[in-house]
This record gives structure tokens, C-alpha cells and sequence, in this order.
């Protein structure tokens, strides 16, 4: 199927020449998203993808979960955000619609509170960052990560990690960052310290907690899961409700 979807993708004019292995990945995943084939050519006209879509990713380090879904080790952040709208892309996603809660989420990706270059964040130095198939991003800090001053994420981070706009963070510090992310996404089981069934399930329930701070912004949401509701007890919680409690390894 894959090979007569790029034949519709070439006779409407919206691939010239060979593609290469990632625009025909893109092209399997969009397929297993339940995309019949002529829906492909609408997906590929409506997020403007080319034959050359997928370049910024060759050469990238990229690990696959069991599934062979694909995850892109982001080792410069300044590049965060246009990595990760890829591999959402490249995974069947449809980033043109969740722009907006990137937008809105762009503290994320850059200013005091967001990344920094070469790292994964402000108390992540010397960690691992990598790209999902949500479209979001995962880090986890290097051994003495944390730095001497603490800020919301240290004061809210538990269990496996919390989600911290658009990133999530796993809770913690170790030697080798890169080897747990990699033997995490490589396994398809949840990452250190995390009660989730599973990779993906915890990946889905973060999503959701990236569009919670998206909808209500920095302060509100720090508000809402904090002050007016007890973090203390997820069952009760309404935002950790609305992403999930089994997603999240919640047993209530």
C-alpha cells in the first residue's frame, strides 16, 4: 500500500523524484494512523510535506520503540521545537494542528524557563533530550543536574517525573542520561520511578498535560494543579482525571 500511495502523492503534483526511506516512513505511519491512501495526499497537502520534508532528520540519532516508532535525540535545543513537530509528523501526526499549543507553550523552548542550548532545560544540565511520536519532548537531568536554587518543577516533580510545559521531565538525576532515555524507548516500558503501564500510555497522558498548560498558561496552571487542587491526591485531581489516571499509573 505504501508504494501506490506514493504514486497518488506523485501524480498530484506533491512529490517529485525518488522519496527517500523517511518521507516513505511518514507515508506507513500516516497509512497505520487509519488514513486511507487519497487521505494521505490531503494529510501531505494540508502539512505542506515535500520530498524534502525529512531532511533536518538525516543523520540524527534515532531510537525506535518496540513498535518501530521513531524518536529523535535532540542534542542542540536551540532546534527543540522544529524537531519535535517532525517526528510527530514523521510518527502520522498532524503538528499544523497542535501548533497551537506549542504556541503557547513557547516558554518550553526558550527564555529563562525554557531550554537551554545543548542541554535539556534550566535544571537539567548535562541531560538528554529526545523527541516523541506526541510531539512533545522527554528529558532526563545528568548525575548533580539540579541546581542550588529550586523552581516549580523541583517543588511538583514526584514518582516518574511531571510534565513541564512541553516537556517531561523524568524524575531525578543519573550518570548516563542518554542510556536511560534510549533503554526506555527501546524497551516500551515506563521510565525510572514511574507507576505507567507503559511508554506510550505515559507519553499520551503528559500530551495531555501539555495542552492543560497550554489552556490555562504558566500561572493558571501552577494554580490549578497546586494551590487549588491537592497534587497529593491524583484520584481526586481534576486535571490528572482528564489525562488519564491508568495512562498515568494512578491506581484508584
Amino acid at each position: 500500500m505504501t508504494d501506490a500511495t506514493v504514486g497518488l502523492l506523485r501524480d498530484a503534483g506533491l512529490l517529485a523524484g525518488e522519496p527517500d526511506e523517511l518521507y516513505r516512513e511518514w507515508v506507513r505511519w500516516t497509512l497505520a494512523a487509519g488514513h486511507a491512501p487519497a487521505d494521505v495526499v490531503e494529510v501531505a497537502r494540508a502539512e505542506n510535506v515535500t520530498a524534502t520534508t525529512f531532511a533536518p532528520l538525516a543523520g540524527r540519532t534515532v531510537w525506535r520503540g518496540p513498535d518501530r516508532r521513531p524518536y529523535v535525540r535532540i542534542d542542540d535545543a536551540r532546534r527543540a521545537r522544529e524537531l519535535a513537530r517532525l517526528t510527530e509528523l514523521l510518527n502520522g501526526g498532524r503538528p499544523s494542528r497542535t501548533d497551537p499549543r506549542r504556541d503557547r507553550n513557547r516558554w518550553s523552548y526558550s527564555g529563562m524557563l525554557g531550554l537551554n542550548r545543548g542541554d535539556a532545560g534550566t535544571t537539567v544540565k548535562r541531560g538528554a533530550l529526545v523527541a516523541t511520536p506526541e510531539g512533545t519532548l522527554m528529558a532526563v537531568a545528568g548525575r548533580r543536574a539540579l541546581r542550588t536554587l529550586p523552581n516549580p518543577v523541583d517543588w511538583f516533580a514526584a514518582r516518574g517525573g511531571t510534565t513541564w510545559g512541553e516537556m517531561y521531565l523524568v524524575n531525578g538525576s543519573f550518570d548516563d542520561p542518554a542510556e536511560i532515555l534510549r533503554t526506555t524507548v527501546e524497551s516500551g516500558r515506563k521510565p525510572p520511578g514511574s507507576g505507567a503501564p507503559s511508554l506510550a500510555r505515559l507519553l499520551r497522558h503528559e500530551r495531555v498535560h501539555s495542552e492543560q498548560w497550554a489552556r490555562y498558561g504558566y500561572a493558571r496552571f501552577i494554580w490549578e494543579y497546586v494551590i487549588r487542587h491537592n497534587p497529593n491526591k491524583p484520584c481526586e485531581h481534576p486535571l490528572e482525571r482528564e489525562a488519564g489516571l491508568e495512562d498515568g499509573g494512578y491506581r484508584c
